[in-house]
């Protein structure tokens, strides 16, 4: 508290100095009648005016950080999770920072207490002109104007040696040029440090803001934009002009344009500071808008001087573009969470009619009036003045996200394809492309073309020039405190101490090569030893060479690694190996491999069939496991489980809401989609199919934790007393029918089995497209998901019928459904409440079921989800399930649909299961309300608005409804419902399901709200018809796989018990 204190009397000295600098300028302007005299102390005196404003604000955040009484309005911090900013809230409408939000108002689990959010300022408010000055509005230009006094001053030292090379080969035309090159590089490094001394001079430390995450959240997304930028510009005004050198000169000021340093536009010159010209401008993969202002000086031979800079960010712009256009399309009546006025307890507590479901989005397709696709506004330019700007900008070659009626669409899921990997000391480098400001951990220099290496385990981060060089090892790993003999040679163990650091002073991370956030106490860290920064979460990943850099460290490591490794060579030559004692080892081995029992060889470990395993079950200690290399499933049947493992037969009584409620069959199975990823992943497609009779499971047996290893049953047994063969299932057991489905993985399709006449869906993998997309495993994961779904028959999950191959397609057969899919029917008619939340329910079951067995699903989506007959759903499409996820583990691939990716997803973090309850909160939000949460015309806009954007609800919506929504679309997922270690026990006691039994849920006791019609058995209406004229084929496949692709589709075929 002291140390607020102190801050607090030297931001009253600051206020009283500025108010002199106030003083000084007022009697200057009087003192003179020259108009730029005029012009220049009006600029200063706004300047001071700024800084006032933002020391007393500062003082307001001391204050209420001590919890001491302050006169006047208590400000909070300006940007929250839920922010109270609209969509559509103009631009122009920023207040004093003084000043609340109109829109701002209590949430509903917040203190009574709390005060009002105050504004949330976006990158590009940032730059405007009328902004206040800000810590984040501070600390963001600090930050850009170290990286570009940093690159002009690389700039700058090129072209002095180019002139040196032109001098001495006398080449008098270029030695001129790169001369003027020079010297206006000279010039806007002089811009640039005023500039920098301009922002030092009101920089604050100590003051956190919460701005600054959003940017990190957002860096590293953003990608070169390709398109056509429209710019309008305007007048500039405020403007440090040159000099005049004598009486007779005139000065004319003109606006150069560059994109990506090239120059792309200039207006021409004027002498009033007004040019109202409009340039359209195609963009090729750029990030950046430069805009010089030059000033021409007519007296003097040609001389042209830079007196303004401004940058403004592609992205950004689009950004801008896209929450304008978001608000204009939401309408009337949609408001953020915390302005809902809903008073209902539950989803049937709104006032609508029986049956109603709530308020439907504006039309996509009704143009608002008054809606606009551009920005104007006045930017501030560097070290003085503001630029009157128009900005447009159109992307192209994007691929537009459909949009259906109603506002949704079907979408494919994307799985990032993997990358080459570099093994480097441990460290798994991949190449990747950075979107911001970056600097490598090795030589502490800037990646200027934003592109580099980082370990996918601990985020190293490295030019690719520098990974090589890079011989501390990855600490990530298991072996992490077994210290190499070399580090230990070194002699050089001092760690690092390491404190909270708080400054807006620009600092990079020492390991991950990331800015660190600005002003955050809690993520940042200092060693007050050697000044090293890095992250919270780094700090235990950074090597213990205090007071020594990475670069140095890592050249004494290469030296003592290369000395030992001549010394060993050397010891080697004197020294001749002894001779090996293995092949009277392997002798051995042959010669007991012969001995023979009965004319029986005696096998390693005995095998048998899941069936006589069933009915000769061994003794607990009995070892009965797969060959090795073979197709093997690690989840096991009913029928491998020891008998200590099952329950006693005598059902239990049932609780209102069970804890893990038993597993009961459905009376109608069903099947999965068929609409697969043009991405490259082998899942299945979003359309439904028919059901087919399921006998009872046996009771459920869930375990919220690893199980113990357990043989698998669908491996290959064979034992030497085998008794009778298990049925084998092949292609000539099927006629098909009809094609349900189709992708770049091959098809979907409706088949009947010959021998029982039943229909099934029979998803077809062609395995060259599987090896060359290395997705091998990933197929082996998806079969071992479907067993698990198929072990205990759960009744809204998608069963197995049988799996087997050919020479060149894999099979899974499949329960098939007729009744469609979630988008169908919604995209039909609205649901109502009542029927989203049976709906839900069921859902949350079947995700709870998968989280019991260590199974994430990563792929929930309307498209997913299909109805029965009788009006339940069946949740399919396993081809993004990722196993050995229990509480805490934690997985880190790029996969999912997009508008149903959690943050953590996009911003490539590691992530758990609560991914899936972000996207149980987006499908609860699609069927209440029929529209998506985030939308976007193509990918990168969808993600900005998951990481940026509160989605929008109707301002009379049941206060249930939407705090579930909020819970669950919580961006931190340890604050996520569902994150915890109860996982989804604690969204089914929120109050959303407070009249759900979920015992009468899981046993199909509740009424269906709707049912499905089909005309007959062979009715595939429900799905697409551009598949289902196909005739119901298979394409040839002309490649050949060699024998060791061959080997990686071994023991692949199984068959259901119950389908023998």
């Amino acid at each position: 508290m002291a140390s607020n204190f102190n801050k607090i009397d030297e931001l009253q000295q600051r206020i009283k100095r500025e108010q002199k600098i106030i003083h000084g300028f007022q009697v200057m302007r009087t003192a003179t009648g020259n108009q730029d005299i005029i012009r220049s102390c009006e600029s200063k005196i706004r300047d001071s005016e700024k800084a006032i404003s933002f020391y007393q604000q500062s003082i307001k955040e001391l204050h209420d950080r001590a919890d001491e009484p302050f006169s006047g309005a208590t400000i909070n911090s300006r940007h929250s999770n839920s922010s109270s900013t609209l969509y559509g809230q103009s631009t122009h409408s920023i207040a004093q920072s003084d000043q609340f939000s109109p829109h701002s108002s209590i949430k509903p689990s917040s203190p009574i207490n709390k005060p009002p959010l105050s504004k949330t300022y976006t990158n590009l408010d940032l730059i405007k002109f009328d902004t206040p000055l800000t810590a984040a509005k501070i600390g963001r230009m600090l930050h850009h104007l170290e990286f570009k006094i940093a690159v002009e001053d690389q700039y700058k030292n090129g072209i002095e040696k180019m002139l040196k090379l032109y001098q001495a080969e006398g080449d008098k035309k270029s030695r001129l040029e790169a001369e003027r090159k020079r010297i206006e590089s000279h010039q806007k490094m002089m811009l640039l440090t005023q500039a920098q001394k301009r922002y030092k001079r009101v920089e604050v430390t100590g003051i956190e803001d919460d701005d600054a995450e959003s940017e990190e959240r957002k860096g590293h997304t953003r990608r070169p934009l390709s398109g056509t930028l429209h710019i309008t510009i305007g007048a500039a005004k405020d403007l440090d002009h040159a000099p005049l050198t004598s009486k007779k000169g005139i000065t004319e000021t003109v606006v150069v344009v560059k994109v990506e340093d090239t120059p792309r536009a200039r207006t021409h010159p004027v002498r009033n500071d007004r040019w109202n010209e409009e340039f359209d401008i195609q963009v090729d993969k750029a990030n950046e808008l430069e805009i010089i202002i030059y000033d021409r000086i007519s007296s003097s031979q040609d001389s042209v001087i830079p007196i303004g800079l401004l940058w403004v960010r592609l992205s950004d712009v689009v950004e801008e573009l896209r929450r304008k256009k978001i608000g204009n399309e939401s309408g009337p009546g949609w408001v953020t969470a915390s302005r809902v006025n809903g008073t209902g307890s539950g989803t049937e507590s709104m006032s609508l009619p029986p049956g109603a479901a709530l308020p439907a989005p504006a039309s996509l397709d009704t143009p608002i009036p008054g809606s606009s696709d551009s920005i104007e506004a006045w930017f501030a330019v560097e070290p003085a003045g503001a630029l009157s700007l128009q900005l447009a900008f159109v992307k192209s070659n994007v691929r537009k996200r459909p949009v259906e009626t109603g506002g949704l669409g079907r979408q494919g899921a994307v799985r990032k394809r993997k990358e080459e990997v570099h093994e480097q000391n441990g460290h798994q480098f991949v190449a990747q492309q950075f979107y911001q400001i970056v600097r490598c951990a090795l030589c502490e220099e800037f990646l200027y073309n934003a592109s580099g290496m980082q370990c996918e385990d601990c985020k190293y981060l490295c030019h690719k020039r520098c990974f090589s060089k890079v011989v501390t090892k990855c600490i990530s790993k298991s072996n992490a405190a077994i210290d190499s003999a070399e580090e230990k040679m070194l002699n050089h163990r001092i760690p690092h101490r390491f404190e909270p650091m708080s400054t807006l002073a620009p600092s990079w991370c020492c390991h991950c090569g990331m800015m660190l956030p600005l002003g955050r106490r809690q993520q940042a860290r200092r060693c007050t030893e050697c000044s090293t920064t890095a992250h919270a979460d780094c700090t235990h990943l950074v090597p213990d060479f205090c007071g020594m850099s990475m670069e140095i460290a890592n050249r004494l490591l290469q030296e003592i690694k290369t000395a030992k490794s001549r010394q060993k060579s050397r010891l080697s030559s004197h020294f001749p190996p002894k001779p090996s004692s293995e092949p009277h080892v392997h002798s051995v081995h042959q010669e007991l491999s012969k001995l023979q029992l009965d004319n029986t060889t005696i096998p390693l470990t005995t095998t048998v069939t899941p069936t006589e395993y069933q009915q000769n079950r061994p003794n607990l200690s009995q070892s009965v496991g797969p060959p090795l290399g073979s197709f093997a499933e690690s989840i096991p049947d009913r029928s491998s489980l020891p008998p200590a493992s099952f329950p006693s037969h005598q059902p239990r009584p049932l609780p209102a809401h069970p804890d893990f409620p038993p597993s009961q069959g459905s009376a109608h199975p069903t099947g999965l989609p068929f609409h697969q990823s043009s991405h490259g992943v082998p899942s299945s497609s979003p359309h439904p199919y028919h059901h087919s009779p399921q006998p009872m499971p046996l009771p459920h047996t869930g375990s919220v934790g690893p199980p113990a290893a357990i043989t698998s049953p669908s491996s290959p047994f064979h034992s030497p007393n085998k008794s009778k063969s298990s049925r084998k299932v092949g292609l000539d057991d099927f006629n098909f029918l009809a094609v349900l489905g189709k992708g770049n993985f091959g098809k979907v399709m409706l088949a009947e089995e010959k021998r029982s006449g039943q229909l099934w869906a029979i998803k077809v993998l062609k395995k060259d497209f599987i090896i060359e997309n290395d997705e091998v495993e990933s197929t082996k994961s998806e079969k071992r998901v479907f067993l698990t779904a198929s072990r205990e028959r759960h009744p809204f999950l998608i069963g197995l019928h049988s799996c087997f191959q050919t020479e060149t397609r894999i099979y899974f057969v499949m329960e098939y459904v007729s009744g469609g899919d979630l988008m169908l029917h919604i995209q039909r008619e609205q649901f109502t409440p009542r029927r989203a939340k049976f709906y839900a329910a069921e859902v949350l079951l079947a995700l709870e079921y998968f989280h019991q067995n260590g199974v994430i699903y990563r792929d929930l989506k309307l498209d997913n989800i299909l109805l029965t007959l009788d009006g339940h759903i069946k949740v399919a499409d396993y081809g993004l399930c990722k196993e050995e996820m229990w509480y805490q583990n934690t997985t880190s691939t790029f996969c999912g649909t997009p508008e149903f990716m959690a943050p953590e997803i996009l911003l490539e973090q590691r992530y758990g299961r609560a991914v899936d309850w972000w996207a149980f909160g987006v499908l609860i939000y699609e069927m209440l309300l029929g529209q998506s949460p985030f939308r976007g015309d193509d990918e990168d806009e969808i993600f900005d608005a998951i990481l940026e954007d509160e989605p929008l609800y109707p301002i009379h919506m049941p206060r249930d409804s939407v705090s579930i929504l909020q819970k669950l679309l919580t961006r931190d997922p340890s604050k996520r419902l569902g994150g915890g270690p109860t996982d989804s026990e604690e969204i089914k006691a929120h109050p959303f399901f407070r009249e759900t039994n979920w015992s009468d849920i899981y046993y199909k006791k509740v009424p269906a709200p709707y049912f499905p019609t089909i005309n007959g058995p062979m009715d595939v209406s429900n799905f697409d018809s551009e598949f289902t004229k196909e005739s119901p084929r298979l394409t040839p496949v002309h490649s050949q796989l060699r024998p060791e692709d061959q080997k990686e589709f071994e023991g692949f075929s199984w068959t259901a018990p119950w389908a023998q």
